[in-house]
């Protein structure tokens, strides 16, 4: 329970409004808005560069995420103050136990450690990126005229475990220490939403923008673009519903809704707002090439950024103990056994381990992949990951979803309705549902298509990782059941004896 200043009940809830909003806000706007538009596979080529496709699949896609917040919110207000406020306790109450399961895998497992190395990552990449480009642009010398790619690649993926080192500390030590980092960062991320409004409407009005992506060439409409777009648009989305497993620590449930609705909405705003900047400035939606004219600017503005993905790693990292904890308490055979002892700090160390064997994994493949070539690339693996677990993750949104409505009908837990609840999850059930069946044919059964007609290897990435992640996550999931299915019929055996 946050407890600044109970003398003041009104500090008190604008606090707790504020590390609500400030976490949901840091959750979704961290490494998604960046790395999916900040190199050539990003939005702006998945909507076949027409910039109309891809606002719109934006301000669709912020249409959908504040829809499925409010299905939560509802939720959320089922949640016994004893009880973890989690997607996995969600899908147990709404769906069933074995969904919860799945649920609990898929989260503490994969999704949020994956989440957090990318943006450990994608913040130290940034970070030599920035330097480096300011260097050739002023010096015709870069980092690589003084280092070896394979010191420099050591050192990125040696800064990228310090930082999740240095992160999961603060949250162990200080809670507070670590959300009051959150709500410094999260200010901080305006900083950038300015430059990039400023600046890119200034460089198009001063007339400095010879093309952008709107005067720009583009491919011919085709209804794949949409759904090719939406992958990584729901991936930058992706994570607001992660801020729910927060309010169980608010004291005055009264601004849980308001705060986590005001987030996303915010998110959503800041979305369309910076990708319209970057269209009418570039031609090639890449964010980190807006001030390329300017070296000493565009240092500065993405420096500005790598400080903004800080709050994605702490925000994760904040969230994935209480994930971790939940998953071991209310869904693993553990839960069974006596004497459990869960404390901070073997949850803090679990989830550093779990993230940093996340890093080394993705990175190995990553290398292993791109060695031989002229660019290795430790990111590799990690990039396509996320669209691969994407996958997964709305898959569960909609089961728990349809678990809310389902709920409606038969009453059988007990939750605070909004006004309108219902009609507005049955809208945006039908939207997720068709949304990712499309999805799975465009990045399964469309690509190992590809594949068999240009043998391009890079076509069979993410069906390759998705079966990987099934094959992994299945072999948890049967483990865990068979351990559940064992103290079952112990427990039976002592009964009858």
């Amino acid at each position: 329970m946050i407890n600044i200043n109970k003398k003041n009940k009104f500090k008190n809830k604008v606090f707790e409004f504020l590390v609500l909003f400030s976490m949901t806000f840091g959750i979704v706007v961290g490494s998604g808005i960046y790395l999916k538009n900040s190199s050539e596979n990003g939005v702006l080529a998945a909507a076949g560069k027409n910039p109309y496709i891809a606002i719109a699949v934006w301000i669709f896609v912020g249409v959908v995420a504040c829809m499925m917040m409010l299905s939560y919110i509802e939720a959320s207000s089922a949640m016994k103050n004893e009880e973890h406020s989690t997607l996995s306790k969600f899908a147990e109450k709404f769906v069933g136990r074995k969904w919860g399961t799945v649920t609990a895998i898929v989260f503490a497992v994969f999704y949020i450690p994956l989440l957090t190395t990318i943006g450990s990552l994608f913040l130290i990449n940034s970070s030599f990126q920035a330097v480096d480009a300011f260097m050739l642009s002023t010096s015709n010398k870069g980092i690589d005229d003084y280092l070896r790619k394979e010191t420099r690649i050591i050192l990125e993926i040696l800064l990228s475990i310090i930082i999740l080192l240095v992160i999961q500390y603060l949250n162990y030590k200080s809670d507070k220490g670590g959300k009051l980092l959150q709500i410094i960062c999260s200010t901080i991320k305006f900083i950038p939403l300015i430059m990039v409004l400023v600046g890119g409407i200034a460089l198009y009005t001063s007339g400095q923008v010879q093309s952008n992506s709107f005067n720009s060439e583009h491919e011919p409409f085709k209804v794949n673009q949409i759904f090719a777009a939406l992958i990584p648009v729901l991936f930058a989305f992706d994570g607001f519903i992660d801020s729910v497993t927060l309010q169980k620590d608010i004291e005055h449930k009264s601004v849980v809704a308001p705060a986590m609705l005001s987030g996303i909405i915010a998110c959503a705003l800041f979305y369309l707002l910076v990708t319209v900047s970057i269209f009418i400035s570039s031609d090639d939606g890449n964010v980190l090439n807006l001030f390329k004219a300017y070296p000493a600017l565009a240092l500065v503005f993405k420096i500005i950024i790598v400080l903004t993905l800080i709050t994605s790693v702490n925000a994760y990292s904040n969230v994935y103990t209480k994930v971790i904890k939940a998953a071991i308490l209310e869904n693993s055979y553990v839960k069974n056994l006596k004497n459990i002892n869960l404390s901070n700090k073997k949850l803090q160390i679990t989830a550093i381990l779990i993230n940093i064997g996340t890093l080394i994994f993705f990175v190995t493949v990553s290398l292993l992949v791109t060695w031989k070539s002229r660019e290795p690339d430790y990111f590799l693996a990690s990039y396509y990951s996320a669209d691969t677990a994407i996958l997964y993750v709305f898959i569960i949104y909609a089961v728990i979803i349809g678990g809310i409505l389902n709920n409606r009908r038969t009453k059988k837990i007990e939750v605070k309705k909004l006004k309108g609840g219902f009609l507005i999850g049955v809208i945006t059930l039908s939207l997720l549902s068709f949304m990712i069946l499309y999805m799975y044919y465009l990045s399964l059964i469309d690509s190992i298509v590809i594949f068999s007609k240009t043998k391009d290897a890079n076509s069979l990435i993410i069906p390759i990782l998705w079966a990987i992640f099934l094959v992994i996550g299945s072999g948890i999931y049967y483990f865990n059941e068979f351990k559940i299915k064992k103290q079952n019929s112990n427990i039976s055996t002592s009964i009858k004896l």
